[in-house]
């Protein structure tokens, strides 16, 4: 979900008029943001058009607003949209009839070149209110309302600061020496009214309560904003409440509250708009993160964790344990708790630590998988990078001892490449990956670089091929629906979704040619001959990249299991629940390879825990149908079964026969 967040970030410290003294901080508080925005949050850096100093020209900002907000077709209506202005505001005499009384003083945002010359005589009189509030309004009609305005500047000195320079200096406020009202009427936005009068209550950023936006304001009118060295007093207090409290709790109603502790008495931020009680960009950011497991209390020692044999839990496995589930908001783990007893679908676990208290409800993740059969690493010596080579050594455990105080996948270090799953060499920018085991090698290529330039990555690809292997072999050892459960893959045409081939997997492998995928999607057809109806799982395993992804996840508010008894579903029938896959070769790969792998169960789990991202650009991209993510129910623990079916899927760009 945080590739429906958008942002459009100016931050102006270094002003063209020479009159106007300059910022310290507004700079890297638009960085500051952009940065929460990535890193937390986790929007694509694309979604995000930042402007500092001289590129944010009053023109320069209206054209990217354009292009990177109104028109940008990748933006769909509900879309989390943030505008965010660090920088200086000033105020201009209202032009006649502007206000139903007297005139007043406009609002305006300075823009780099706010208070300098035009063409034709003009001066530059920057954004104003009227003029940000209809391109917020145009923008809206577009895109939806879900649009949050961020402003840490302000529009006037305090009472306070008019008699000292030094605080003056300090505050995000410079007065206006040039631009008149006959300035503000030609610079306004193409749609703004010019000469409706509107009440003086509602002049300002803040005055107006918009049906378009929500504006988040480092203060009211008549207050000053102001900022030292290290940022804007504004900025840096919400910067300090995401890292303090979970944002996904509050409404923007909240947040002038929650932010009074961090800003100090002299400053008080302020929110206006009709959505002020919703959740902070909608809260489409802070979605659920599918990695945690629901928690639930099963007496005054155990917790009952919902995820078992099926998603890979064994007896030893550790869980950390969280308030909440979802993503971009503060979420301190409150314990670690060991897997003591565990079933198809779900395992009871208590405190790793002896004395401490049984939690009540959370949601959990796996910090150590404690897998029965390591994944071994052969690390080869390396003239080139050898410091390199032997901290990544040193990382990798020798002996069972040290392994058992390892988080994370199960990794031995092998004592040759003989006995290794996975042989690993390390370049200046690369690690090289020969891949040893007898399932990937046979159906893909043995040999991957995977781009690396320090221990820390090199581990987490060696990681992440571990978790990989430990998925791909893992099966129900009593194969209770053996037999009973096939898969069938088939071609169809894009425009017509018929069928344009029989089943491609033949002994559980198929050859696809990339010519044809290009233009082509694929449906699997999956059959139950057993006489139990069941939940079925298809996860795309991606060997190239290392990556595993849900291709078909069943919705548990569903009336009943999707797989009915002697009967069979399709995955790719053209529905929203079952939308087909495409298989293509990444740019100038020859051949790429992933598996099918299919899981089935007599009651519903969530699966989603599996999935991890690729190490290395994917080289098969297959699209999928959305999954649900909800909650679970308690299951009994002796009426679940579950088994697994496994195919190949190898994409060549071209073979013998299509020449």
């Amino acid at each position: 979900m945080a590739d429906q967040v958008f942002a459009l970030i100016i931050g102006i410290d270094k002003y063209q008029a020479g009159n106007i003294w300059n910022l310290n901080a507004a700079v890297d508080d638009a960085r500051s943001i952009e940065r929460w925005l990535t890193s937390d949050l986790q929007v694509p850096r694309d979604h995000i058009c930042t402007l500092l100093d001289a590129q944010a020209t009053r023109r320069n900002i209206e054209e990217r607003f354009l292009s990177h907000l109104l028109n940008n077709s990748a933006i769909e209506p509900g879309d989390a949209i943030i505008v965010y202005f660090a920088g200086h505001g000033s105020s201009i005499r209202a032009p006649p009839g502007w206000f139903d009384r007297g005139r007043g003083d406009v609002s305006v945002l300075c823009t780099y070149d706010y208070d300098t010359k035009l063409p034709k005589g003009q001066t530059n009189a920057g954004i104003s209110d009227r003029s940000l509030h209809a391109m917020l309004q145009d923008l809206a009609r577009v895109k939806g309302d879900n649009i949050t305005l961020i402003l840490d500047t302000c529009f006037s000195l305090a009472t306070t600061s008019n008699d000292d320079p030094k605080e003056r200096r300090f505050t995000r406020f410079t007065p206006t020496r040039k631009a008149t009202s006959e300035d503000l009427l030609a610079g306004l936005w193409s749609t703004a009214t010019p000469h409706k009068a509107e009440p003086v209550a509602s002049r300002g950023f803040t005055g107006v309560s918009s049906d378009s936006h929500v504006v988040l304001a480092a203060c009211s009118s008549g207050w000053a904003a102001t900022e030292r060295k290290d940022g804007g007093n504004f900025t840096r207090a919400l910067l300090a409440l995401k890292d303090a409290r979970p944002l996904h709790k509050f409404t923007y109603a909240d947040l002038p509250a929650e932010l009074a502790p961090y800003m100090g008495d002299h400053q008080y931020a302020a929110c206006a708009g009709m959505n002020v009680d919703r959740i902070l960009f909608d809260g489409v950011p802070f979605v659920p993160d599918t990695r945690y497991i629901s928690v639930s209390a099963h007496d005054h020692e155990h917790v009952q964790v919902d995820a078992g044999e099926m998603q890979g839990i064994t007896v030893g496995t550790e869980f950390a344990i969280y308030p909440h589930n979802r993503r971009g908001s503060l979420n301190g783990s409150t314990g670690i708790y060991v897997a003591t007893l565990v079933f198809a679908t779900w395992c009871l676990a208590k405190p790793k630590s002896s004395g401490k208290q049984t939690v009540r409800e959370g949601w959990a993740r796996v910090t150590r998988w404690n897998n029965q059969t390591p994944f071994r690493v052969d690390v080869k010596y390396s003239l080139f990078s050898f410091f390199r080579r032997n901290r990544l050594a040193a990382k990798v455990p020798s002996n069972a001892v040290d392994l058992a105080e390892k988080n994370g996948v199960g990794v031995l270090r092998a004592k040759s490449a003989k006995s290794a799953d996975l042989s690993v060499k390390v370049k200046s920018k690369e690690l090289l990956v020969e891949r040893r085991d007898a399932l990937i090698p046979a159906n893909c290529q043995s040999i991957l670089h995977i781009p690396s330039a320090e221990t820390r990555t090199d581990l987490k690809a060696i990681e992440a091929a571990a978790r990989f292997n430990m998925h791909l072999y893992r099966k129900q050892p009593s194969r209770p629906f053996a037999g009973k459960v096939s898969m069938e893959l088939f071609r169809l045409d894009p425009s017509s979704w018929r069928r344009t081939s029989g089943n491609l997997l033949v002994k559980g492998r198929a050859q696809i040619v990339d010519e044809k995928a290009a233009n082509s999607i694929y449906a699997v057809v999956l059959h139950n001959d057993s006489d139990v109806d069941l939940w079925p799982y298809l996860a795309y395993m991606d060997a190239g990249g290392y990556s595993i992804s849900m291709v078909y996840h069943p919705d548990p508010a569903a009336s009943g299991p999707p797989l009915r008894r002697h009967s069979h579903m399709v995955i790719g029938s053209g529905s929203t629940e079952s939308e087909a896959l495409s298989f293509a070769l990444a740019d100038g790969a020859d051949k790429g390879a992933g598996f099918l792998k299919l899981f089935v169960s007599t009651v519903y789990t969530p699966m989603t825990i599996l999935e991890q991202g690729p190490t290395v650009a994917s080289v098969t991209q297959p699209m999928y149908g959305p999954g649900s993510r909800s909650k679970t129910t308690k299951f009994v623990p002796d009426s679940a079964l579950w088994d697994s079916l496994l195919a190949s899927i190898t994409v060549v760009r071209t073979t013998n026969a299509d020449k």
